[in-house]
């Protein structure tokens, strides 16, 4: 394996555990932020429905944002 190459699984494991990461805590936080909103405001389960599918958006922006980051990166 060549000097340049050495590190690329590590990298590659970093980049997979860094997207696992970041959908999932967006999503839960999303999730358990709606309920808490739903609880203040009686509105069960849209608010809950709500903070889900923010969640889930935010968590694929970080995605796109770290793969840019990671893309970035290698052409530099």
């Amino acid at each position: 394996m060549s000097e340049k190459g050495k590190g690329e699984p590590l990298r590659a494991l970093a980049l997979a555990s860094s997207i696992s990461v970041e959908i999932a805590s967006a999503t839960v936080i999303g999730f358990f932020g709606g309920r808490w909103l739903d609880s203040k405001f009686q509105t069960d389960p849209w608010l809950m429905l709500l903070g889900l599918l923010l969640g889930m958006a935010g968590g694929m922006w970080g995605v796109y944002h770290t793969l840019e980051t990671f893309r970035k990166k290698d052409k530099g």
